[in-house]
């Protein structure tokens, strides 16, 4: 399965602030066995040292289960939303995505479904 990108948007907009969401995302989504979580990188800006720079806020998640994970996952991304520091998070596997922006209780088992055939391969 190719990378999913998982994106945490915040109101503030503060790059410090949204390295910290995606930092406690990673660490929990670290968690799940068979995944692997990582940075974003693009090529930094004309002048940089590394030539590298780190997209603040995003996430790259792979691995062969992530469709029998999306429980987890949506558990981990409503935890996230629920301490209230975060927005959204947006999943984006190729042209497709799903924009969590903590649902209600009736929408929760909706998530799921939409995770999951997010991460079902074409």
């Amino acid at each position: 399965m190719a990378d999913v990108l998982f994106i945490v948007t915040a109101g503030s907009g503060d790059a410090q602030q949204l390295d910290r969401l995606a930092e406690d995302l990673a660490d929990e989504l670290r968690e799940i066995s068979g995944l692997t979580v990582g940075a974003v990188t693009t090529t930094g800006s004309p002048g940089t040292k590394s030539g590298t720079a780190v997209e603040i806020g995003q996430l790259l998640v792979s691995g062969g289960a992530l469709s029998t994970t999306a429980w987890a996952i949506r558990d981990i991304v409503l935890r996230l939303l629920a301490r209230g520091r975060a927005e959204s998070v947006t999943v984006r596997n190729g042209d497709r995505d799903v924009t969590i922006v903590g649902p209600t209780d009736g929408q929760v088992d909706g998530v799921v479904d939409q995770l999951r055939s997010l991460f079902a391969d074409d």
